[in-house]
């Protein structure tokens, strides 16, 4: 997102609070395994003509850095409270598409 609309301030990973919850979130079960990078790069690159003419999609960022530590543990409870997470998503994101295990 801020490298394709260029209208950010900054980038999401330089903002340490904000990076650590986006994290959490997506470390969290039935987040993360939702999420499939790939397809939201390639529609942002490949849609918006105007904006990216030639249609290249950048190879990075690493995706690795979203299983890094986000520090939750520091702030007592659980994503969940008392209740219990989701199962398995119903349609589950192709392996090459995300960092998760």
């Amino acid at each position: 997102y801020h490298g394709h609309f260029k209208c950010n301030r900054s980038r999401l990973t330089e903002l340490p609070a904000l990076w650590a919850y986006a994290r959490d979130l997506f470390q969290t079960p039935g987040f993360g395994d939702t999420v499939d990078f790939a397809q939201i790069k390639e529609h942002y690159y490949a849609v918006h003509r105007d904006i990216n003419p030639t249609g290249i999609v950048p190879k990075g960022p690493d995706l690795a850095t979203w299983l890094t530590p986000h520090g939750r543990e520091s702030l007592g409870g659980t994503p969940f409270g008392n209740g219990t997470p989701p199962g398995p998503p119903r349609e589950p994101v192709d392996p090459a598409h995300t960092p998760l295990p």
